[in-house]
Formats: structure tokens, sequence, C-alpha cells
């Protein structure tokens, strides 16, 4: 299995996911086994094997009622030229594309949103479409990084006119602003911007009973933070010093209110030692693993480590334990409406079983 970027649950137990460079959206039944054809695909682009491709997927809240199953990818534009000098990379767009589950497969293909800049071919394959998430208020949130273009375009960042390194806040049904979004009487501003100053918010998450955010900004140039978002507030992004940046709390923006480090790295005021490269996240709850507790799962793509945290605080600001459950985790991890822990490899999905301290992961497809 090709690697996989994104698997959520539906509400009858089926797990989707999708690979990242193929574009192929597979189902996993409620027996545990891999449906033979895939429910849909999209034409997708890659060049580095880097951050393009099929990144996010989210199933509808009303999948029940309306099969609704929404995909977030790189939109082929045009092709490379490596015979330009420099070389220039291929150029894409972002798109967010619905399918409507027919018996397991994906029909009626609607583009909600392909509303998004294209990429500059001098910085192919980088920080382009992340994740996509429903909230609790029923609205889909989307992320998106810098594009790689901090160094030469950091006034594109800086703007609120345009959705590059920001967390989007939209109508699932059209792609639209959703109402109450913090910049929307602003018109100078692109009403869909719920937060600004990012990277690469690959992947965020809604805190079961509170609704808070909570995301991640991984990068090769700056320290891995975990923040809370809110809406209408900075980030810092890229106004966070001069490279190489010697500390993590540098910039104006809103700190993070944790910094990821590899293993056995105790001054993390150094961004290379920071840079773990969280792919995914979500909350595993103590009523189906009292063992571990509720608590913040994070899947590093850098390090393989599938990682506890535990929030404390009236704000849920204070990371108060931090260990390691398994050392094999790829691009993706999130809690089935089973309450069980599913994780990705590079090859394989596993999960966790529940009330087993000990017992080895094993592979379900």
């Amino acid at each position: 299995m090709p690697a996989t970027r994104s698997f959520p649950s539906g509400p009858d137990g089926r797990l989707f996911f999708g690979e990242q460079f193929s574009g192929a959206i597979k189902i996993i039944g409620t027996d545990g086994k891999l449906q033979t054809d895939p429910f849909a695909k999209v034409e997708t682009t890659s060049y580095l094997g880097q951050d393009w491709g099929l990144t996010g997927l989210a199933i509808d809240p009303a999948f029940k009622d309306n099969h609704f199953v929404y995909a977030f990818y790189t939109q082929p534009i045009s092709p490379a030229v490596p015979e330009a000098s420099p070389p220039l990379g291929p150029v894409a767009r972002p798109t967010l594309v619905r399918f409507t589950d027919e018996n397991g497969r994906g029909v009626n293909p609607t583009v909600i949103s392909d509303q998004f800049p294209e990429t500059s071919p001098v910085h192919a394959d980088f920080n382009a479409n992340g994740h996509i998430h429903f909230g609790p208020d029923g609205f889909l949130y989307v992320s998106l990084g810098d594009y790689d273009i901090f160094a030469d375009q950091a006034d594109v960042l800086r703007k609120l006119d345009n959705p590059i390194g920001k967390m989007l806040r939209i109508n699932a049904s059209d792609g639209s602003a959703a109402p109450g979004n913090p910049f929307a009487a602003d018109p100078s501003a692109d009403p869909r911007i719920f937060a600004y100053g990012f990277r690469e918010p690959f992947d965020f998450v809604f805190q079961p009973g509170t609704g808070r955010i909570y995301a991640t900004d991984n990068t090769t140039v700056s320290c891995e933070e975990l923040n809370i978002i809110e809406p209408g507030k900075g980030y810092g992004w890229p106004d966070v010093g001069q490279f190489p940046f010697p500390d993590c709390t540098a910039g104006n923006g809103v700190d993070g209110i944790y910094i990821f480090a590899k293993e056995g790295v105790a001054n993390t005021s150094d961004f290379l030692a920071t840079f773990v490269e969280v792919s995914g996240l979500d909350f595993v709850s103590a009523a189906k693993y009292p063992q571990l507790g509720d608590s913040l799962l994070s899947c590093e793509l850098g390090t393989g480590v599938l990682r506890r945290l535990v929030l404390s605080g009236p704000g849920g600001d204070k990371v108060t334990a931090n260990d390691v459950l398994v050392k094999d985790c790829k691009r993706d991890v999130t809690v089935g409406l089973d309450g069980v822990i599913y994780y990705s490899t590079e090859t394989e999905i596993r999960k966790l079983i529940p009330k087993q301290p000990g017992s080895a992961p094993a592979p379900i497809t």
C-alpha cells in the first residue's frame, strides 16, 4: 500500500483512506478487509515525493443522509520543464472535490472549490494543500501551506487577500466563506480565512467536548509547534527572525503551547532538533484506553514516532506528559468511531488493541 495521508472513519464503521501519490481513495470494510476496487481516484501530481498529492479526506457529518465524502488534492495544471534554465517544476492547484458514496463507489464527482492560487514552478511539491476536517459547528476547515514562497514573496503571506499560509472555514456545499468568519467585514480580505501565519499547518484536530482546535506547523526552517488555533489570530510565519532561528518563540505571532523535538533532545531552541514532521493528529479517550487517558496523539513522519501528549489547564494549553507509543507511524493516525486507534506505516494500516498493553500492533490491510 503506497503512502497513506488521511483516513477518516465513516459512521457505518468503514475506514476510508487516501493514497497520497496515486490519488486513490480506498475503503477497509467493517470486516477489516480491503475493498477490492477503489472508492474513487483523483488525478493528482507530485514531483519530488514531498507534500503534494491527495492529502485530505473528510466524511460529511450528515453522511447517513447525503453519503458525501470530500477529498483535497493537488490538481495538475502544467508539466515540469526540466530543460528550462533554471529547471522548472510542474504547476498545480489545490482542489476540493466531493464524491457521493453509492455502494462503496464514489460517484458524481463535484468540484466544491478550486479557488486557490496556482503553485510556483520554482517551488514545486512544497506546502500547498493540507488537511480538511469538519468542525463541531458543521463547517469545513481547510489548511493551506505557504507554497514555499516565504523567501521571495513574503508579502503575499502577510496579506489577508489570499488563502496561502492560512486556515480557512468554508461551507462544504459550495466552498464559500462560512458565516461568522473573523475577516468577513474586511473588504480587502479573503472572507474564508479563519487564522493565518502558517508555513505547513498540515494537520489539526478538534478536541472532543471543548471544540478547541489543535494544529501543528511543521517546517524544516523553523521550530515545530503545537498551536491552539483561535479565530482571527496570526501565528507568526514568515516573520520569525533571521535564519537560522535561535529562538522558538521569536516573532510577533501567537506562540505555540508545545515544541516538538526528537527523542532525547532537551534544548528545543534548536529548530533542527525540533523537526519531527508531524503528519497526523487525533484525540484518544480514556474510556477506550484507560492506560493512555484522554490525550492527544501525534504521528511523526520524520521520526516514525506515535506520540501521546497529555493536556491540562483550564485552557488546555499545558502539556504535562509526553511519551512514545510506537516507532513506525508514518503519515497519519486516526481514532475511529469505535474509539480504536488506527495508524499508518509506509505499507500498512495498523490498529492498537485497547486493554492489551505490551501486545504488538497488528496490520489490518
